[in-house]
């Protein structure tokens, strides 16, 4: 893996908490979502978070236009943007899932649907699903037409936190639980976010995100469109936040993670030849200093055959957060 450039998307701002970007693509232009909260020593990721939009051309993927906030803290809405995960798993639909958070006390999932950004209009996800999750991956779409969303969480009947899939057979206008992906139980382990990658057909595999020590990462494979799930088994990558991609046009998967395997945390690329049964860690493109938790989320896309760009949140020892991108080539024999 060779970095090819890395700049700056928002810049370090002490006293701000820039985080969570996610991508997608659409009529030839990339948009990255966001997170902008304040530093806060009370809050985890800060507080007073709203949703931020930026763009980019495929050809010039190193050069952003800020296009605004989409939502912000108001006295009738939400206090505290959290997340800011953007999809386009069609030519004709785009998604926003977004995150009212504030520990302990709210903790709602928000969903805007449209055909073309800025979303500027969401739907609390409860009012729209039969089971509350917190969404983490892109909606994807299926051979069949269907719409699939990766989440977790818990009910008062199952407190433990677990991965579980919805599905949406309108084109996102209602969304019902398809899968129980994991149990935590069952792993051992408290397995939470997951994001998807498509396989052949109605194949589809997954890493889950381990919260128990030693953090490996965790895979799990569906033959149906997520109906049935294999049970999960640790992978050699050691992290959070796995972001899954497949590579176009042979099919091997890439996935952007938060890297915990050595002494400081980073921005880790790991791939799978293999359908994702065996994974490895073959890059990092950053690393950064102070809690592990104030940074490593990000997001990427495939630009051309060997040639990608990734997204991703960096900190400091002051915790002021700040958005950077990578453009990066992997080598034709290894894809």
């Amino acid at each position: 893996m060779k970095i090819e450039k890395q700049f700056a998307i928002i810049e370090k701002q002490v006293g701000w908490y820039h985080a969570f970007p996610t991508l997608a693509y659409k009529d030839g232009i990339i948009w990255l979502a966001c997170r902008s909260g304040k530093v806060d020593k009370h809050q985890c990721h800060g507080s007073m978070g709203c949703v931020r939009l930026f763009e980019a051309s495929a050809a010039e993927a190193d050069c952003w236009r800020d296009k605004g906030v989409l939502f912000s803290p108001s006295p009738t809405g939400s206090r505290n943007e959290l997340d800011a995960i953007i999809s386009a798993p069609t030519p004709e639909l785009v998604f926003l899932a977004t995150r009212d958070f504030e520990y302990g006390k709210r903790n709602k999932t928000f969903l805007s649907r449209c055909t073309g950004f800025p979303c500027t209009e969401r739907f609390p996800l409860a009012e729209i699903s039969d089971r509350p999750v917190i969404c983490f991956g892109h909606i994807r779409q299926t051979v069949n037409g269907e719409l699939l969303m990766s989440g977790y969480g818990g009910t008062k009947e199952e407190p433990q936190a677990a991965p579980y899939l919805l599905v949406s057979t309108d084109q996102g206008d209602s969304w019902r639980l398809r899968a129980k992906v994991a149990s935590s139980e069952a792993a051992g382990t408290r397995l939470t976010e997951f994001s998807l990658g498509h396989l052949e057909g109605t194949a589809w595999t997954t890493l889950i995100r381990s919260e128990t020590p030693p953090f490996f990462l965790h895979r799990s494979e569906t033959p149906d469109d997520g109906r049935s799930w294999s049970a999960p088994q640790p992978t050699d990558l050691k992290g959070h936040a796995p972001m899954l991609i497949e590579i176009k046009p042979s099919g091997k998967l890439l996935v952007l993670y938060r890297d915990l395997s050595g002494n400081r945390p980073g921005i880790g690329i790991g791939c799978s030849r293999d359908g994702g049964k065996n994974w490895q860690r073959i890059g990092s493109l950053a690393f950064y200093e102070g809690s592990i938790y104030d940074g490593g989320y990000g997001d990427l896309i495939q630009l051309e055959a060997s040639r990608f760009l990734a997204v991703y949140y960096l900190c400091d020892q002051d915790a002021s957060p700040w958005i950077e991108g990578a453009i990066f080539t992997i080598e034709n024999n290894f894809l």
